[in-house]
């Protein structure tokens, strides 16, 4: 619920009380001096959009003194009615709600890259020790989900300042992660705290973020979709933030542990996982917002969308959606180009397993590299995690792998295969060896009590 105030003057009385009348509104008139009269009314939050749009139509426009807050409770003759017409409404924020949360959300600059550090360096801990509990912690301290949403909201509210200071702030925080993450790499590298032969690729949470995937990239859209619906409606916003962060700030730690671990093709895939991840969470969220009705208002109005960008701004904000056009055409390229690399693997890998041969062996993982464009001379790395009911030897399996998936990929291919044991138990042997223990264990007891009388 929401309560109005609106303070007018009195030539546009008559005009703001039709429309509150039209909507059945109960208000307080408050008249005051220098022909000014403050209105206040109660309103359901569904309602408060349309009805700020018929004020604004009456001439009631930003420059005028109004105020929206939150009513706990609400008893007029006429509510109860008003609540009930637009029960079945979504309750989204009206735009000036929207841009007014979405201001207040925002850190101050120094919180935003101070969180944006801490939480990148616990990322990088919680990789390099496998500990998925620092890597959570480390999404709930990270300030992401503000700016992630400001840029979208900026462009759909005609506030292109928010937009451009928006992606600006995801650029240099997300730079200034990779870089705080591979100086803690290096440090924690060069000073023994860990391992000095550690392969970064073979730990398991790093493993999956070798370089994006179709899942992953359904992930991040997801968390955009979250995020705007819940910033924009009356649910909670406790966790969103989290899963937005969960798909940038473990991804950024991946990226800067490469550089300090010198994995280049790593890197690469780290860091378009990213981008990938950046790029779909804002186009998720920009594409909630239109289907929730938000529409720009130069779409509304006579004036045209160069027309809506204020002079001084126009090179700027031309500038930056051209960034994020070339960057969203060419991420979007190779990670399409990843993707069927990593699914001709899949399917390789499963007709393989097919045969006859190695029908005792149960796919458990494949872990790929990057396998976008052949641009690098050394191979791709394919790793692959199979079970195996005896010791039985494979020597051929790597080869075969290697061969099939080079001529469908094009592709110089390294498969390595790890094999882990795996024992079935027959059930009825079990329940057979369960029930001559239970004889046995019986007849132990009896002859214990036998001994025991004997004594007596």
């Amino acid at each position: 619920m929401r309560e109005l105030h609106v303070r007018i003057s009195d030539e546009y009385f008559d005009d703001v009380m039709a429309v509150l009348d039209n909507y059945d509104v109960d208000c307080i008139i408050i008249t005051g001096n220098e022909d000014k009269t403050l209105i206040l009314c109660p309103l359901p939050t569904a309602a408060v959009s349309p009805v700020l749009d018929d004020l604004r139509q009456v001439g009631i426009g930003d420059e005028s003194y109004t105020v929206m807050t939150k009513a706990e409770f609400v008893e007029t003759p006429n509510f109860t009615d008003l609540r009930q017409q637009y029960s079945a409404a979504v309750r989204k924020l009206a735009k000036s709600e929207l841009h007014a949360k979405i201001r207040d959300i925002q850190w101050p600059y120094q919180l935003y890259y101070l969180g944006t550090i801490l939480s990148v360096i616990a990322a990088a801990a919680g990789l390099l020790l496998d500990q998925p509990a620092l890597i959570i912690g480390a999404m709930i301290i990270a300030p992401q989900a503000s700016s992630a949403l400001a840029a979208p909201a900026g462009i759909l509210l005609s506030d292109w300042e928010l937009f451009v200071d928006s992606v600006k702030e995801q650029i240099l925080g997300l730079g200034l992660a990779i870089i705080c993450a591979a100086l803690f790499g290096w440090l924690v590298r060069w000073t023994g705290f860990v391992p000095p032969g550690l392969v970064i690729t073979q730990v398991e949470l790093v493993g999956v973020r070798l370089s994006p995937t179709f899942l992953s990239t359904v992930g991040a859209i997801i968390a955009g979709i979250v995020g705007a619906f819940g910033y924009t409606t009356e649910q909670s916003t406790a966790l969103i933030g989290v899963m937005i962060a969960a798909a940038l700030i473990p991804a950024a730690a991946a990226v800067g542990l490469a550089a300090a671990w010198t994995a280049p093709v790593f890197g690469l895939g780290a860091f378009l996982l990213l981008l990938v991840s950046i790029l779909a969470i804002n186009l998720g969220a920009f594409l909630t917002l239109l289907a929730m009705g938000y529409q720009p208002d130069w779409r509304a109005a006579d004036h045209s969308f160069r027309e809506s960008i204020p002079s001084e701004q126009r090179l700027t904000v031309y500038g930056t959606l051209l960034l994020l056009l070339v960057a969203t055409l060419s991420t979007g390229y190779l990670t399409a180009t990843n993707i069927v690399f990593a699914q001709s693997v899949n399917q390789e890998m499963e007709m393989t397993l097919d045969q006859s041969a190695y029908t005792d062996l149960s796919l458990s993982s494949v872990q790929t590299a990057y396998g976008g464009p052949s641009w690098r001379a050394e191979p791709t790395n394919v790793t692959v995690r199979v079970s195996r009911t005896s010791n039985q030897e494979y020597p051929n399996l790597t080869k075969q792998l290697e061969g099939r998936i080079e001529r469908r990929t094009n592709q110089d291919i390294q498969v390595t295969v790890e094999f882990t044991e795996s024992q079935t138990v027959d059930s009825t042997s079990l329940a057979m060896r369960k029930g001559v223990l239970l004889i046995f264990s019986g007849y132990r007891v009896g002859i214990h009590t036998n001994r025991q009388n004997l004594n007596r």
